[in-house]
């Protein structure tokens, strides 16, 4: 009987359901307790998906999905631990209730609906047009000076885009062989209006996810000096870019980045690096007080202001009413100030066991395969870049994507190699 239930899409739909009702739940302080039940049961439900509905695809499937478990469900339970063992509000797994959604992002595209590479290519262009056309239009049309996309804050969009140009450079890259020449146009197209788009975001933290692209280095087909001249090609283009076009120096916020450092230099924390350094400071200090389970996301912005009394920190991080830092802006420090050693080593397993998973994957014969398992690894290494500068996973819209997106890659690698399977079986 249970077998049977398991093998069930039924099952996965109604724990994806629950799990996406307990997010909106948990919003309502008043009903935290039963969405956090309701969050338990359709996690029980998800580690049940496996013996029934994804047995058929073979033990790789079983293996990934019980690391995507691992990996996502520890970063749910780290932060459960946190807020039980610092009585703070249950509200505060609403984010982490997101990355198991991921299993759920897994299964469907795994088992119940099977998307093809094609789909997702198109996607990327539509996305690329979609989110050229808000930045052009809110520069230039509404003149705000860092555009901010269809999100809140400019570091998000500049994120974003950042994020799809690593997937269009991949693509063009790994299947240059396979596209047809209007697919390739298109992508290297939607490479270029990206990267001009990132700019006008003006997000500086942005860029450090370029280094996603060291996959492609490691990638045994892609010939290296080929590689390092297209890399010093594109470094005389944005050069020449940045001299003949004032909004992508200005996107940089150079001058900005030297008058910051000058003014830290000189006791002045009031400026956006400045202001990194005393949050940094503050949540080393919380880590220091509570190593093992930190003080509790909730409690981080009480904490901080406890700090500024005391005069631990610079009294900068509270002076603007308007400003309310509930963040430590660094992925690594908020981690260990809000949920000490045992978030930081969850932490590490949210990022590490997928990656080594898609390093497995990139091994596929399947040249689609080992393009989505590039993009999978370039996306962690993107968010780990992201997280330099800023709490990623305290920012809803990353809790939806990373998961999903990571979900996804891993998902549409195995689909892509069974494919593959499926030729050689038909060959032979």
């Amino acid at each position: 009987m249970a077998n049977r239930f398991s093998a069930t899409p039924m099952t996965a739909y109604i724990a994806i359901g629950l799990l996406a009702a307990t997010g909106g739940v948990l919003a309502t302080p008043l009903a935290a307790g039963p969405a956090v039940l309701l969050g338990l049961i359709a996690t029980i439900m998800l580690l049940t998906i496996g013996r029934g509905t994804l047995k058929p695809f073979g033990q790789d499937t079983l293996q990934a999905k019980n690391i995507l478990m691992i990996a996502f469900g520890g970063w749910f339970l780290a932060e459960l631990i946190s807020t039980a063992i610092n009585n703070q509000h249950w509200a505060n797994l609403d984010y982490p209730l997101r990355f198991l959604l991921g299993i759920g992002v897994f299964w469907v595209i795994r088992s119940a609906v099977k998307l093809r590479a094609e789909i997702f290519y198109f996607g990327i262009l539509v996305s690329t047009i979609a989110a050229v056309s808000i930045g052009i239009y809110q520069h230039y049309i509404l003149e705000i000076g860092r555009v901010i996309g269809w999100t809140n804050h400019p570091i998000y969009f500049g994120n974003l885009c950042v994020l799809l140009c690593l997937y269009a450079v991949i693509v063009t890259v790994t299947l240059r062989g396979t596209l047809s020449p209007r697919v390739r146009h298109s992508l290297t197209l939607a490479i270029l209006l990206l990267m001009f788009v990132a700019f006008l975001a003006g997000s500086r933290s942005s860029w450090l996810a370029i280094a996603g692209l060291l996959v492609l280095v490691d990638w045994q087909e892609v010939n290296r000096g080929r590689l390092i001249g297209s890399g010093f090609i594109l470094a005389v283009v944005i050069g020449t870019a940045f001299t003949l076009i004032p909004e992508l120096s200005a996107g940089f916020r150079v001058d900005e980045a030297i008058h910051n450092v000058q003014g830290i230099l000189g006791g002045d924390y009031s400026s956006s690096i400045g202001q990194r350094v005393q949050m940094w400071k503050a949540a080393w200090l919380m880590f220091m007080d509570s190593p093992l389970i930190g003080v509790g996301s909730g409690f981080y912005p009480a904490e901080v202001a406890s700090l500024v009394a005391s005069g631990a920190v610079d009294a900068v991080l509270v002076a603007d009413p308007d400003t309310v830092f509930n963040q430590a802006h660094s992925e690594v420090m908020d981690i260990l100030a809000t949920k000490g050693l045992i978030g930081i080593f969850a932490y590490l397993a949210l990022m590490f066991l997928p990656f080594r998973l898609f390093r497995k994957l990139a091994a596929s014969k399947n040249l689609e395969a080992r393009a989505f398992a590039l993009m999978g690894q370039a996306t962690i290494i993107a968010f780990l870049m992201f997280g330099l500068t800023l709490a990623t996973f305290k920012v809803q819209i990353y809790c939806a994507i990373f998961p999903a997106l990571v979900a996804m890659f891993v998902a549409m690698a195995l689909n892509s190699s069974d494919e593959n399977n499926k030729t050689e079986t038909r060959h032979a």
